[in-house]
């Protein structure tokens, strides 16, 4: 049996005020990701996605479906409590509303949300500290055959958020499509996402978390406390540094508490503080810092400064490949 349709074609996205991203896939008239360069910590930035159908449909020559919008972002940035979405169309105005945690997507068996990471992952990003969120039009749309040469089928989705508190620089995602196709994975007419360039949040707390650039170091998770266990991980392939063809990496680290004074300091080259080498040029420690350092039992660590060293304790590498210290600042979500 054929199915009542052969392509609707969706989109061109639109997204915020800056650099646009122009895309072309096969049926897709035109996808548009527009982001602004950077947007300040603790407000709310809106974006406004732009789409347009091209119903070409068989007997019996309509197709009725809810308009999907997804949104890729931090976790820090709670958008599940206060983003807000409304869309204007040559077919009504309205509300889109976030899918249920509790329905599940019919394909995968996931819920929305998780169906959508699973399927559209965090794109240019390189830290796994994101959620996708899946909102649902509260009004149907009819189209008939052709209807795009004739009449103007666009729908404005507006997207208020705030953007949380932290300092950050990274790449959102975006996505729209039909209710009724679900997230079939073959179905490349109905689903459209794409991410965008890097947006900076400014004026905000904390080290700034680049995303999407690789880093000579990084942590994991992004977010923790001193009683947490964390990696770090020294990436020597990013970049030449004094380093290079090292087969063993130290971590040279001092604890610091709420006020800036110093808790303890290990320099030590011994197995402690030596670097597990997990292929390529990437190094990588496990700690748990509340052990790793020696300190007193009500003492907090509340930031890490930390080089990484070769076996003599002679050359070190810091931030950005400079003598400045990698820092880690300890928080919870």
């Amino acid at each position: 049996m054929k199915r009542p349709f052969q392509k609707l074609t969706y989109l061109y996205l639109l997204v915020g005020l800056g650099m646009t991203l122009f895309l072309v896939h096969c049926g897709l008239t035109a996808l548009t990701v527009t982001v602004p360069k950077e947007a300040k910590a603790n407000e709310t930035a809106t974006f406004y996605m732009h789409s347009g159908a091209e119903p070409n449909i068989e007997e019996p020559n309509t197709y009725t479906t809810q308009l999907l919008a997804g949104i890729m972002v931090p976790k820090s940035w709670n958008a599940r409590r206060n983003a807000v979405l409304t869309y204007t169309s040559s077919k009504g105005n309205g509300t889109l509303r976030m899918i249920p945690d509790s329905e599940t997507e019919p394909v995968s068996g996931l819920s929305w949300h998780e169906a959508a990471k699973k399927m559209f992952g965090i794109g240019p990003n390189l830290i796994d500290d994101f959620e996708w969120i899946i909102y649902r039009s509260t009004q149907s749309f009819t189209f008939v055959n052709n209807e795009h040469e004739t009449a103007d089928l666009s729908f404005d989705v507006k997207v208020e958020c705030n953007v949380g508190s932290e300092n950050m620089l990274v790449s959102l995602g975006f996505y729209v499509g039909s209710s009724i196709e679900n997230l079939r994975p073959e179905d490349t007419d109905y689903k459209k996402f794409t991410f965008s360039d890097p947006l900076e949040i400014i004026d905000g707390e904390g080290d700034l978390i680049d995303f999407v650039n690789p880093q000579l170091g990084t942590v994991q998770p992004v977010k923790s406390l001193d009683n947490d266990i964390v990696t770090l991980t020294f990436d020597a392939g990013v970049t030449h540094t004094d380093l290079d063809d090292m087969d063993e990496i130290y971590l040279s680290a001092k604890a610091f508490d709420a006020a800036g004074q110093l808790l303890d300091e290990i320099s030590t080259r011994d197995d402690k503080t030596k670097l597990t080498g997990v292929g390529g040029k990437k190094f990588i420690l496990d700690l748990w810092p509340r052990g790793y350092f020696d300190i007193q039992k009500e003492s907090r660590i509340a930031k890490l400064e930390y080089f990484y060293t070769d076996a003599t304790g002679t050359k070190k590498v810091g931030y950005g490949n400079t003598d400045e210290p990698f820092t880690y600042t300890f928080r919870c979500e």
